[in-house]
């Protein structure tokens, strides 16, 4: 088990977007937080501007615009520094949404209760990594944008061209070309999902993205273009509603932002829901270790020792003691050695003796 990766009984094999709640509305809050400092400096210009008037900044949604192009011409020299710090924070968020996003791909993948610790966690272990797959794949789209940008252009400027079908061929070249940067960003996903799921890092996250990009792109693509697809029509439908209920009360204005917001929420759900489908499909590619068994050694044979048999005990054999020499036992050698005269035979005795 590394530092990222839970263990085996915590990981979630079978992620849903509808068991993460929470942490959906975790990003959603984030977005909204984003929106209002994005919107706030607009807003108190245009507060600012038909601030005296009875029905205030509702007069900017009349018909024909007069007094939106009005407001606009009357705060040109406000707009520029205020489109640029707008831009400035519109970078940094894209940027920073790094972090609620590896949360929420931790969150899928891992079963049981999820802590704001745990969560903690989860979006702070893979920065370093999503901020290079970040810079990677957004340089990557922008120059795919900008070259199928300049083929479309250059075929619209040729003379030979009619401009119904200068036209046609131009939007046909950049849907291509949009249709490569969403490929792109298919493949940044899954790149992302495996750095959460298998702790990898940044070429090996982007192997296993593309392996499994070539073994079930069918399966893959119908995924993320059903959600996007989806997403699109919710929040097209959000903004028609919207936009008809109109600006005349405060009730109507009420509505209509809970209507987008519903929309945008509905999106959210649809991206995580897209993103625990990549979670699945990285886990089908994650190759298989194979821990060959240690051999077993074979177990010595067990020799019982033989019972001792105490009842009869050898006695160590005694040594005979060496019996002394006898005058009949004399050796050769010692009677060899004996003078004749001494001989006790009848020739030698004397007569008269």
């Amino acid at each position: 088990m590394t530092t990222m990766q839970p263990a085996d009984d915590l990981l979630e094999h079978a992620p849903a977007a509808w068991r993460r709640p929470g942490v959906v509305f975790v990003v959603y809050a984030y977005r909204i937080v984003v929106a209002l400092v994005v919107a706030t400096p607009f807003a108190l210009m245009f507060g600012a501007a038909l601030g005296g008037f009875p029905r205030a900044d509702a007069l900017l949604f009349d018909d024909g615009g007069m007094f939106l192009a009005e407001v606009l011409r009357r705060s040109s020299p406000a707009l520029t520094p205020l489109f640029t710090g707008a831009l400035i924070i519109v970078a940094l968020a894209a940027i920073a949404s790094i972090v609620p996003l590896a949360a929420l791909i931790g969150a899928l993948g891992t079963t049981g209760r999820v802590t704001a610790r745990d969560l903690g966690a989860m979006a702070l272990r893979p920065v370093g990594t999503f901020a290079l797959l970040f810079g990677a794949f957004a340089l990557v789209q922008a120059l795919v944008f900008a070259i199928f940008s300049g083929i479309g252009g250059a075929i619209g400027r040729r003379s030979s061209f009619e401009n119904p079908t200068a036209d046609k061929a131009r939007w046909a070249i950049l849907l291509v070309g949009f249709l490569i940067v969403c490929l792109v960003g298919v493949w940044h996903d899954l790149a992302r999902v495996a750095v959460v799921r298998d702790e990898l890092g940044f070429k090996v996250a982007l192997r296993r993205g593309l392996r499994t990009l070539r073994t079930s792109h069918v399966h893959v693509l119908g995924a993320w273009a059903l959600r996007a697809l989806l997403g699109l029509i919710g929040i097209y439908a959000a903004l028609s509603i919207g936009s008809r209920l109109g600006v005349d009360s405060s009730g109507k204005v009420v509505v209509g932002f809970l209507v987008y917001q519903a929309g945008i929420v509905l999106a959210l759900f649809l991206r995580a829901s897209w993103l625990a489908s990549a979670i699945r499909y990285i886990d089908q590619t994650r190759p298989v270790v194979v821990v060959a068994p240690e051999p077993e050694l074979p177990e010595a044979p067990v020799v019982e020792a033989p019972a001792a048999d105490t009842s009869s005990s050898e006695e160590p054999p005694q040594e005979k003691p060496a019996s002394e020499p006898t005058i009949g036992d004399a050796s050769p050698e010692v009677s060899a050695e004996m003078p004749p005269g001494n001989s006790d035979t009848p020739d030698n005795l004397d007569p008269r003796a």
